[in-house]
């Protein structure tokens, strides 16, 4: 029960990480920082931001500068491959990743996705819930904690867990706002 707020804390983080990565019609770097790109043979592949520079052109356009030129081929291969719908460009020494603006028909699926991963941190959040109170029968089983313990515990869980629903929820309504907006 102890570890309860590092793995509530846990389960959140990881949402805001996966909302990042859906685009709301702007350029942003969390869209392709973690495309996976296989630059050298016999070599674990390795994420673009370990690749190269990464960086914002303007409110439609992405540029990725790598830091080893002879493999601009293949960055921009796992780009068109990495299931972001962009369409990278090689220009020079550069790739150029336009972002096209959403249709509403793309914005409404966006929000769904947001909607789904939310619904699945709601889910863990619920699994860490009944792992604490499972910990907390046990503690009570086993005479470790008092009656009154037990409940205060259950209590605890039940006002945390409560809380932090309430924020998960939040932060999607929030990312679904973004994704609406024109």
């Amino acid at each position: 029960m102890r570890d309860l707020p590092a793995k509530l804390q846990s389960t959140k983080d990881y949402l805001i990480s996966e909302l990042s990565t859906i685009r709301a019609g702007r350029a942003n770097i969390s869209l392709i920082e973690n495309v996976l790109v296989e630059a050298y043979p016999g070599t674990p592949r390795l994420t673009l931001k370990e690749l190269a520079t990464l960086s914002i052109l303007d409110a439609q356009t992405l540029m990725v500068s790598p830091w080893d030129k002879s493999i601009l081929s293949k960055i921009v291969s796992a780009i068109s491959s990495s299931g972001t719908g962009l369409s990278p460009v090689a220009d020079g020494d550069n790739v150029k990743v336009p972002v096209p603006s959403l249709t509403e028909e793309r914005r409404g699926e966006l929000a769904k996705i947001v909607g789904k991963k939310v619904e699945d941190a709601k889910i863990a959040v619920r699994t860490i819930r009944q792992d604490a109170m499972r910990s907390l029968d046990e503690q009570k089983e086993n005479s470790k904690i008092s009656e009154d313990e037990y409940f205060k515990g259950r209590e605890e869980v039940e006002d945390k867990v409560r809380k932090e629903t309430l924020g998960l929820e939040n932060i999607g309504k929030a990312k679904k706002e973004e994704v609406m907006r024109v």
